[in-house]
């Protein structure tokens, strides 16, 4: 009956995850708010053109390799259907409207692995603990503002936190059966999750000192077979997972060693920030001093837990970036040292029956405030952006091929170019340093794809001139001087107040003083044109309580003048 009811309690818990995780997944679509999205569904698209080298190891493959396979699937069944014939029709029906490829994204690598991850701390939890403290680190795992909002994104994250689970739980049955097959089984798991996301090499620590738990029983075990077996296998099923790593083995070196943007962050910023606002400050305090004290209790399995996350962290104080979802796969860990705190240490402690109900009330308690933002972010994403309803208004009442300027390229809405501004575009390809092809090909399935939809003439605002590697979608560009602006007769200037230039800043301070905007949309509570409390997160989910709680919708603050 007991294990009835924890079976239930687990469910329970999965369905919750699912019902946070599935409200406003299709958030903002057909146009793209997040960022990075696009580096995934686009390179999964680019594959099929029959190259399969990526050309761009900053973001490892996988994830796009995984997203291209069911992108093939997807294709084969509007085939068989009949819905469409061939890639080209294939191709450009992405143009004319990404909804379903992004919503088949975020499903297949937002969605899923961010459910089953909840189901994989309860497991891993339930390798050292009991099954009271797995089930409440399956619920922190659940309700979590950082992971729900990464539940509807598609990037490398969430399957990252996956693999490095799927490879834990299979590191410690190292130390219980270390049989080869074992081994073999960490290999292939570790490799994966490498090749999801490079920090994932912290794993091999783990396994080493699990296999020297193993070998402390049996000296002979320390230097065996299985040892190299592992490296072996590790760095085969990288290989397959990301074979251009060898057969690109140059351009894979240069960018590891040269292109992938990091830097020293500092030690308390990801607990500030990432996980503070992440998860919580007690559920964080409370992770932290049960990981901790679990060196007290058990040293030889707190040595092994603890090994990867403390790692990790030095990695992202002393070389990441400092985006939040840096901090996704710390989660499972302090939730799994919250649930030892309060269910194994403290709890048995607490003899009487009111004390244990005061306990299991706090527990729930401490938990509100991430729920509740993870409840708030599912509001956001469900209701209309303000760059939908600015895209709307710009339709409504702006002509056709007028000319519009946007002072930021990132954080801004999308207007179809007119089909002689993306003809144009085919004199900058040649300037192009790389896939000059491959971008000539998606320009011309663009223009292919161009239907009755009102066309604009869409300039970029930028500091300076167009740099080699100007994004090929983020051109033209204009200089932020307002006699250029009147000279080439842009008629519109589009800002918002998540620009991160100073320049551009008093730029638009400089055109307010001299117009008047024609139209705003506020995501704010009657609140005026100001600069966000958050100024890091990119998708313009803000990650702080003070700037998420001052919102009634997402996106960034924007205003339209006309220039005369």
């Amino acid at each position: 009956m007991k294990l009835i009811r924890e079976n239930i309690l687990l469910l329970v818990i999965i369905l919750i995850g699912i019902a946070l995780r599935l409200w406003g997944i299709d958030f903002g679509l057909p146009q793209l708010f997040h960022q990075d999205e696009p580096i995934i569904v686009n390179h999964a698209l680019a594959y099929g053109t029959g190259d399969l080298n990526p050309h761009f190891f900053i973001v490892p493959p996988f994830t796009s390799y995984i997203l291209f396979f069911f992108y093939g699937i997807y294709f084969l069944l509007l085939n068989l259907l009949g819905v469409l014939k061939g890639t080209e029709a294939f191709a450009i029906s992405f143009f004319r409207d990404p909804t379903p490829f992004y919503l088949i994204g975020r499903f297949l690598i937002g969605l899923l692995p961010s459910i089953f991850n909840i189901y994989l701390v309860y497991k891993l939890a339930l390798k050292f603990f009991s099954k009271n403290a797995a089930l409440y680190s399956a619920l922190i795992m659940a309700l979590s503002f950082l992971n729900v909002i990464n539940g509807h994104y598609i990037y490398t994250d969430n399957l990252l936190v996956m693999f490095v689970l799927l490879s834990y739980i299979s590191i410690a049955n190292i130390i219980k059966n270390p049989t080869r097959l074992n081994y073999l089984l960490v290999a292939l798991l570790s490799g994966i999750a490498i090749a999801t996301k490079y920090n994932a090499a912290i794993l091999v620590v783990p396994l080493l000192i699990a296999h020297t738990i193993v070998a402390k029983e049996d000296k002979r075990k320390l230097f065996s077979t299985n040892l190299f077996i592992f490296a072996g296998v590790m760095v085969l099923a990288f290989v397959i997972c990301n074979p251009y790593s060898v057969l690109d083995w140059r351009f894979f070196l240069l960018t590891l060693t040269g292109r992938i943007r990091a830097s020293y962050i500092g030690w308390s910023h990801h607990i500030r920030y990432s996980l503070f606002e992440g998860l919580g400050i007690f559920p964080t305090l409370l992770g932290i001093t049960g990981l901790f004290l679990v060196l007290f209790k058990r040293f030889k399995e707190a040595l092994f837990i603890l090994s990867f996350p403390l790692i990790f962290y030095m990695h992202l104080a002393l070389k990441s970036q400092h985006f939040a979802r840096y901090g996704l796969v710390l989660i499972p860990f302090l939730s799994v040292g919250a649930g030892f705190l309060l269910f194994d240490y403290l709890y048995p402690k607490l003899r009487s029956k009111m004390k244990q109900s005061v306990l299991l009330a706090v527990s729930i308690i401490i938990i509100i405030p991430t729920a509740s933002k993870s409840i708030k972010a599912d509001l956001l994403f469900s209701r209309p952006d303000t760059r939908e309803e600015a895209k709307a208004w710009i339709e409504q009442n702006l002509p056709a091929s007028s000319k519009i300027a946007f002072g930021d390229t990132s954080f801004t809405l999308q207007l179809k170019q007119t089909e002689a501004q993306l003809r144009r575009k085919k004199d900058i390809i040649g300037r192009q340093p790389e896939l000059k092809e491959l971008k000539a090909r998606k320009l011309d399935l663009r223009l292919k794809a161009l239907g009755d939809e009102k066309a604009y003439e869409v300039y970029y605002l930028v500091e300076g001139g167009e740099t080699e590697g100007q994004f090929f979608n983020m051109w033209p560009i204009i200089r932020n001087n307002l006699d250029e602006i009147r000279e080439e007769r842009i008629k519109y200037i589009v800002f918002n107040n998540m620009t991160g230039s100073e320049s551009m800043r008093r730029f638009h301070e400089k055109i307010a003083k001299i117009y008047k905007p024609i139209a705003e949309f506020s995501p704010y509570e009657n609140e005026n044109f100001r600069r966000p409390y958050d100024t890091i997160a990119t998708t313009c989910i803000p990650i702080r309580s003070k700037e998420l709680f001052s919102r009634r919708k997402n996106g960034p603050y924007i205003r339209i003048y006309r220039i005369r």
